[in-house]
């Protein structure tokens, strides 16, 4: 979602004793993620060192840790965990399948609607809103989805018209067997259609079924690096494997695939267009990445002078803070050039016994960070205006001087601001699953 400012970020929740996943909320506005002044904000925040693609993307690329752990956590306060809105335990289908107790959040246009699918193809709706909390059931998948990927398309005007702010949500499994297609759908919409394409006609949740790119219809494995939906209206993925890699586009409106190249996007998972910088963000390899995708539905590959990649230098130096290599980092645009950046850690401890670093709680570290255009190398009032005071849950009215105005779509001058950090610590049997 971008544009208006977000108050909730939604997160999945696990119970590993009781086998029960939940939904629940951070309520942005009460948490403070963001300094509340310019003056608070120059006096405090951070600007986050950029990386070169080359040393970004080195294959023997350490992380900086620059910090004393004291000065680390207390400059991130453990918050506690939010209520559960909803809870569901999923169905056993069958003891046969990898991962058979999985439930699977699914992000939509309105950070106050998620859906859940399980093992077994069903999807339901949870409409979180304040005045009326409801599960909706839609329409089943026709097969269900490993690794699931799924992008949200903004609702059109006749979704608005029938009051459904929710939008269509395509789904993609992210590990592909194109050869198997025909028996194994492994592209699927949600789409709020008519039975017929007229505009009189009533309509309703449909799912159907969509065709892989052509190019790699007789492929046996490929893999989904990244996606992101470009023009409001395609879709574009970047997909390698073994026979071949490439980056595709999917046109929504006529359901046909272009190719842009034997390229891959710049970014792994999903990258979002933030409106009021005129650029995608998502990440690479776990860091923050600005990219200008624009051209890729003509066939233009991304180049390096056409994004910018930051890292976060301000991990405990005694390196007791360990990326979890087992989950990703995720990056939600709020509004008005604001972020909300959750990254997952180990909390290591020396273990007398063994003489050795041993992983103790894990914890996920959310901060607030804000990209600008600005000069200099310092936080200082004078060489930019940020969106100060917020807590990144305002409107954004259009004026604000970091959306871009003079240098919307460019790479140059683009800065993040880092501001305040929470730690939100992982119990024995509560994990996060999807941060949304």
């Amino acid at each position: 979602m971008s544009g208006g400012g977000r108050r909730f970020v939604n997160l999945g929740v696990y119970d590993q004793l009781k086998r029960v996943y939940s939904l629940r909320r951070l309520d942005l506005s009460k948490m403070e993620f963001f300094h509340q002044s310019v003056e608070e904000t120059a006096a405090h925040a951070k600007v986050v060192p950029t990386l070169t693609p080359a040393k970004a993307w080195a294959p023997n690329r350490r992380r900086s840790f620059k910090t004393a752990l004291a000065a680390a956590e207390a400059a991130a306060p453990k918050i506690k965990s939010p209520k559960s809105q909803v809870m569901m335990r999923p169905p056993v289908v069958s003891s046969s399948l990898p991962t058979n107790h999985v439930i699977h959040f699914f992000p939509t246009a309105s950070e106050n609607k998620v859906i859940l699918g399980d093992r077994a193809n069903n999807l339901f709706r949870f409409d979180t809103g304040e005045h009326c909390r409801c599960i909706d059931s839609m329409p089943n998948l026709h097969q269900h989805k490993d690794s699931p990927l799924a992008i949200s398309v903004p609702p059109s005007a006749l979704h608005l018209h029938d009051g459904e702010d929710t939008g269509d949500l395509y789904i993609i499994d992210q590990v592909l067997h194109p050869d198997m297609a025909e028996l194994r759908p492994q592209f699927e919409a949600l789409l709020w259609r008519g039975r017929r394409p007229s505009a009189a006609c009533r309509r309703s949740w449909h799912c159907d079924i969509l065709p892989l790119p052509p190019w790699i219809i007789h492929h046996k494995h490929a893999l989904v690096y990244g996606h992101a939906l470009v023009g409001g209206d395609t879709i574009c993925f970047s997909i390698s494997g073994a026979e071949g890699t490439g980056t595709y586009c999917f046109h929504t409106a006529t359901r046909e695939w272009s190719k842009a190249g034997d390229w891959i996007m710049p970014f792994n998972g999903k990258a979002e267009y933030v409106p009021e910088l005129g650029l995608w963000f998502g990440l690479s390899r776990r860091l923050p990445i600005a990219v200008d995708l624009s051209g890729v539905v003509r066939g233009e590959e991304p180049l390096p002078d056409k994004l910018r990649i930051w890292e976060d230098d301000d991990l405990p130096e005694e390196c007791t803070w360990q990326p979890n290599e087992l989950c990703d980092s995720k990056i939600i645009s709020l509004g008005s050039g604001r972020f909300f950046f959750a990254g997952f850690f180990n909390d290591m401890k020396f273990d007398k016994d063994s003489s050795e670093m041993v992983t103790g709680q894990q914890f996920a570290l959310f901060t607030g960070m804000e990209v600008v255009y600005g000069n200099g190398n310092g936080v200082n009032k004078d060489n930019f205006n940020c969106n100060s005071g917020n807590n990144g849950t305002s409107k954004d009215d259009g004026n604000n001087a970091n959306n871009g105005s003079k240098g919307k779509g460019m790479i140059r001058g683009l800065r993040m601001i880092k501001h305040k950090s929470k730690r939100y610590m992982f119990t024995k049997q509560l994990s996060i699953e999807a941060v949304l």
